[in-house]
């Protein structure tokens, strides 16, 4: 439609969207029409546009109508203010008088005499409150509303001391937490890396003392017996004369030591005269408040940690966490430590085991190689017999419940008739197997005619020593091997390493298979997911993009509707009042029998209302309601949604089409496919081999491919001011397919969305179009030829898509 010039502006605030939409098409012909949601912004819109007239509604959030009214008229006095309000009680015309409206309209609005009244109250007419008490009352009103404005700042100020109050007394806190927990930290950091026993524990004490202030700290360690706490560490004058003393405390004994650790958690006495003056040490006359904290690794007792303060009430529930922490800490530590000695003294015997170690590797390299359960297991008991000897191996596994171990694979025809059995065996119970399982280690009888211990094997009549080494992955064990050997005390020591270092070797690979298990139906779950989720998006994608691109054309025939009913409306006005012998002529009577047939059609309108209100326009008013232009623009809106919604159909089924192949040399295909496009020639550039073998495919569905590909790549480079199209043909590595690169040197596609380019309605064109159907339906034509598309892009440098294409076979 032709844009109207120097209209009056209308300003229309109301937070009703509905009535403003109203509004604006009851206006929007004759006014420059604004609006506003709310008093604020139709405030500042109101000075930003300077309207000629504003609407206000009188019931909006926050800052109301009247009030609204009243800051209006002091900033635009000259501006006449309506108030159109659907508020319906008692005087609210007074009232809205009263806050300086010049004018009231109400709701529902009247569409047929509502352009009227704007006019008139454009054209200078004002409506007069008679009855100033309602202004009285008005400004009252305001002084109430003022007043409790300033009581709700004053609470809000009030609360928010109170606020910042509790922060400052929270932010204290947090940094003494802070104090603590650094202090907890580099005692921490301290202490881990050190690896000798005795080092760890005298540096232990310095540094907590140091860190946290501490007179004295001391360390108890439990002895062998499990029931004395010896003294191994401390700082302190006092300290030093109980550790020459060789002080030591029974564990659970009346002290914080033996109560924390009786109890298994932190023991205090904040004031030591007031609560337990009995615990006082007269070694330690300073002390006056003490904590104890155990020293747990698993679920084992390992000793315990004191520290002693000289002022009362020194520990609150921070302290007692930042030094459980620190205890937690140095048990771990302690626990490294011995762990480190015994490493030490297992060193002079690595060489023997590292000969026996050589052997069981070569079984691991063999045994790791299989990644299937079942066949694994059934090769390793045949290698334990036939290279070690054994009369017999067999392999358990546990169940799912955790109560038994069940015989997986066993060695020879015993073997597989104890498997076919389903043998399994109570894991705890009175067994090598189950005994080795619940205790995590291996298992030795000697003599099975003497041990009760002993797994009875298939062929028990050649076996005289058996050993079971649990199977064992982190923390869990999955089961354990069970050989036999025909000798008395065929197993020795050696041998029982050598043998658990393969069983270790043997619960990673079954472990590994049973994760590529997992993983491959992981796999298969998340391809059935992708797959799930990939048709979803489609489908929402294409009900959105076919609604988006139907969307203008319902608004588009209307106005075409409106448009030839005015059309036809005036040339039938013209025909009633022209000569007789002009009604008669053929065009006439065509023009007259549509206007006829318009009455019939057109339910709901009045056309006499229409014609009437035309006959009033003037030439220039009825020149910018009708344009021809308007018509052919609406008409092309409607060309183009159809177009787009049609070529959707040809993207989705043209691949399924029917398929009529021929030879197809693709150099020619290319030039003419590019001459076809009018891409300039200093644009594109060719690499033709000539002598390229040609394929067969449809000529037509081909090309609809290399138009696809080519017009991406332009659409790519719309930013690029240089554009360079590269088109390259040529045998691929593999002769038996011809490979045509489309490159450009465009933006590129973003490594996160490169692989959603092939689904359907994905565009990444935005709003310059694109139906997001061109590559998927490219990739299916090629894939139905045997061929395939690959791309590969770097943001900033281009893309490059590549159609493989098998050459036609002699």
């Amino acid at each position: 439609m032709a844009q109207s010039e120097n209209k009056p502006k209308i300003l229309y605030i109301d937070d009703a969207p509905t009535s403003r939409r109203l509004v604006q098409r009851l206006l929007f012909t004759h006014y420059e029409f604004f609006e506003a949601p709310d008093g604020l912004t139709g405030i500042d819109k109101a000075v930003e546009v300077q309207p000629d007239l504003i609407l206000v509604d009188l019931n909006l959030p926050q800052f109301t109508g009247y009030e609204v009214a009243a800051r209006l008229k002091s900033l635009l006095p000259q501006v006449p203010v309506v108030a159109l309000t659907a508020d319906m009680t008692e005087h609210v015309r007074e009232h809205a008088l009263a806050s300086g409206c010049d004018g009231y309209i109400a709701k529902p609005i009247d569409t047929d005499t509502f352009v009227e009244q704007i006019a008139h109250f454009l054209g200078g007419r004002r409506e007069i409150l008679e009855d100033d008490s309602f202004r009285d009352a008005y400004q009252q009103t305001l002084v109430a509303r003022m007043e409790e404005k300033v009581r709700e700042l004053t609470r809000a100020l009030k609360s928010n001391a109170e606020l910042n109050e509790q922060r400052d007394q929270l932010l204290k806190e947090v940094q003494r937490r802070a104090r603590l927990l650094e202090a907890g930290a580099r005692v921490s950091q301290t202490i881990t890396s050190i690896l000798h026993l005795d080092t760890l524990l005298q540096t232990t004490v310095q540094v907590i003392g140091e860190e946290f202030g501490f007179h004295y700290v001391g360390i108890f360690l439990v002895d062998e017996t499990g029931e004395w706490l010896t003294l191994r560490a401390e700082s302190g004058a006092g300290g030093a004369q109980m550790a020459a003393e060789g002080c030591r405390l029974k564990v659970g004994s009346l002290s914080t030591v033996g109560a924390a650790t009786s109890r298994r958690r932190p023991f205090l006495v904040q004031d030591m005269e007031a609560e337990a003056p009995s615990l006082l040490d007269t070694r330690l006359p300073l002390t006056r408040s003490e904590m104890a904290l155990p020293l747990v690794v698993g679920d084992a007792l390992v000793g315990a940690l004191t520290v002693q303060s000289v002022v009362e009430n020194a520990f609150d529930q921070d302290a007692v966490r930042a030094l459980q922490a620190v205890a937690d800490q140095l048990a771990t530590a302690i626990g490294n430590a011995r762990l480190y000695d015994e490493n030490q003294k297992l060193l002079a015997q690595a060489e023997r085991r590292a000969r026996l170690l050589e052997a069981t590797a070569q079984v691991g390299r063999v045994v790791t190689s299989i990644l299937n359960t079942d066949a694994l297991l059934k090769k390793t008991v045949d290698i334990l017999c036939n290279v070690y000897g054994f009369a017999y191996a067999g392999i358990f596994l546990v169940d799912a419940t955790g109560d038994w171990a069940v015989l997986r694979a066993g060695h020879g025809e015993a073997g597989a008739e104890t498997l076919a059995e389903g043998r399994k065996l109570k894991v705890g119970g009175l067994s090598l197997v189950g005994m080795s399982i619940a205790e995590r280690k291996p298992l030795l009888a000697a003599d099975v005619g003497e041990e009760l211990l002993h797994f009875t094997g298939p062929d028990l009549a050649l076996a005289r020593s058996e050993m079971a080494l649990p199977l064992i992955v982190g923390d869990k064990v999955i089961g354990a091997v069970a050989v036999q050997s025909r000798e008395e005390a065929g197993f020795t020591a050696e041998d029982m390493t050598t043998l658990q270092a393969m069983a270790d070797q043997l619960a990673i690979a079954i472990d590994n298979a049973r994760l590529l298990h997992d993983l491959e139906t992981a796999h298969a779950e998340l391809v059935r997911t992708k797959t799930f989720e990939a048709i979803a998006t489609a489908t929402g994608e294409a009900i959105h993009w076919v609604g988006n691109k139907a969307a203008p054309i319902p608004g588009s025939v209307a106005r075409v509707r409106e448009d030839v009913t005015r059309y036809l409306l005036m040339a039938n006005a013209l025909l009633e009042e022209s000569p007789a012998t002009l009604r008669e002529h053929k065009f006439a009577q065509v023009l007259a029998r549509a206007a006829a047939e318009l009455a019939g059609l057109a339910a709901g309108l009045d056309l006499a209302e229409i014609r009437e209100e035309l006959a009033q326009q003037p030439l220039k008013r009825l020149q910018r309601m009708l344009s021809v232009a308007s018509i052919s623009e609406d008409l092309t809106i409607i060309e183009q949604s159809a177009r787009a919604i049609l070529n959707i159909k040809e993207d989705l089924i043209g691949p399924a089409r029917q398929k009529r192949l021929e030879p197809v040399f693709l150099p020619d295909l290319l030039r003419e496919t590019v001459r076809s496009m009018g891409i300039p020639q200093e644009v594109v550039r060719f690499l033709l081999v000539e002598d390229v073998k040609p394929v067969l495919a449809d000529p037509d569905q081909l090309a609809h491919v290399f138009i696809n590909l080519i017009k991406n790549a332009m659409e790519a480079m719309y930013r690029v001011e240089d554009k360079k199209l590269f088109i390259w043909v040529r045998t691929a590595d593999d002769p038996r397919f011809v490979v045509t690169d489309v490159t450009d040197n465009g933006e590129g596609i973003p490594p996160e969305v490169i692989d959603k380019i092939w689904v359907a309605f994905y565009t990444t064109k935005g709003d310059r179009g694109g139906t997001g159907l061109g590559l998927p339906a490219c990739a299916k034509i090629v894939n139905q030829l045997g061929g395939k598309i690959l791309v590969e892009s770097v943001i900033g440098e281009g893309t490059t898509f590549s159609v493989y294409l098998p050459v036609m076979q002699n």
